[in-house]
């Protein structure tokens, strides 16, 4: 699943029982190709996400702040 708002992925979620099966690259692609998204926010704390992220071509640039309702922090990255 994958919620794109504006240039932003604002959501991407795969099954934990679907991952590594390329499900996830192919939502990254169509949301780079069909929308140009340019950045997202993702957990901090989620090292496997940032990762994933930065195997797409997205960097983290610095950005972060709190994740509303939480003590966690997101930051951004961008391509």
């Amino acid at each position: 699943m994958i919620h794109i708002e504006g240039n932003q992925i604002a959501e991407l979620y795969v099954d934990y029982f679907f991952w590594n099966q390329g499900i996830g690259a192919k939502l990254i692609e169509f949301a780079k190709d069909e929308y140009d998204v340019s950045f997202l926010w993702t957990l901090e704390k989620i090292t496997d996400a940032i990762r994933f992220y930065e195997s797409h071509g997205f960097t983290l640039n610095g950005q972060r702040k709190f994740e509303e309702g939480t003590t966690e922090y997101l930051v951004m990255l961008e391509r």
